[in-house]
């Protein structure tokens, strides 16, 4: 690794100008490349599974499990937090393997969503798949049921988004007297927003969600990634060019 007291002295030594810009773009390179090796504690992929049935694209979802502890019954993509020694990629493809039950064989990688955040601030990586000849199967232990929605009918739906003002609660010895203004300084608002899909067109899935189990809403960051993808469809790009995005 390099030392930036070892870069600062070999600057010092040469005359400014090229050589002393490249040490410095070095540094910078290899504080880039630590970077993207470190995920914060808790980061997540998730995999957007299309399938193609009559020349028509359906985007694949999982109702989780209502045994499991965290988010139990709610609508997501197979997916789960990144283990060590793992990138965000191979984690999305060995949860859609595990959740599935398919092998790796059938993914086929088309390309990927921007970065976004789930919850608690956490990094989340989306990336998106064809799924080759799959017929629905799921593991109980984490999946209830999988269902579909025709990808036509994403693009042309947007989610009810509420806004939630974030508050602002500073430490006792928050120093003031280092702000401009102080106590009076004008922060910006934060906020937080939260999309719902709440209609559904489960009539139109590739699979019969049971009529046992109650549908749940599509929302949080799950909604967020699906409007995300819409986004990003709507402007042109056809989901086969997104193989120049990996």
């Amino acid at each position: 690794m390099m030392d930036y007291r070892d870069l600062a002295a070999g600057a010092a030594r040469k005359s400014p100008g090229a050589a002393c810009g490249e040490n410095l773009r070095s540094w910078i390179r290899e504080a880039r490349e630590r970077k993207d090796r470190a995920y914060p504690r808790g980061s997540s992929a998730v995999l957007i599974p299309f399938l193609i049935r009559d020349g028509a694209y359906h985007v694949l979802y999982e109702i989780r499990a209502a045994k499991l502890r965290s988010q139990p019954g709610e609508i997501c993509f197979p997916g789960g937090r990144i283990e060590a020694g793992e990138t965000p990629l191979e984690t999305a493809v060995r949860e859609a393997t595990e959740e599935l039950c398919i092998d790796r064989g059938r993914i086929e990688i088309v390309g990927a969503l921007d970065d976004t955040i789930g919850p608690g601030t956490i990094p989340l990586f989306t990336y998106i798949a064809l799924l080759h000849d799959y017929e629905g199967t799921r593991s109980c232990a984490e999946v209830d049921a999988v269902f579909t929605q025709p990808l036509d009918w994403i693009l042309a739906n947007d989610p009810e988004i509420y806004r939630i003002d974030l508050e602002r609660k500073m430490p006792e010895d928050f120093p003031y007297e280092y702000v401009p203004g102080g106590r009076d300084y004008r922060w910006r608002e934060q906020f937080y927003s939260v999309p719902f899909y709440p209609g559904l067109q489960t009539e139109l899935s590739l699979f019969e969600v049971p009529r046992t189990q109650k549908m749940p809403v599509l929302w949080g960051v799950t909604a967020r990634v699906t409007h995300s993808l819409a986004l990003l469809l709507r402007e042109g790009t056809d989901i086969q060019d997104l193989q120049n995005r990996q």
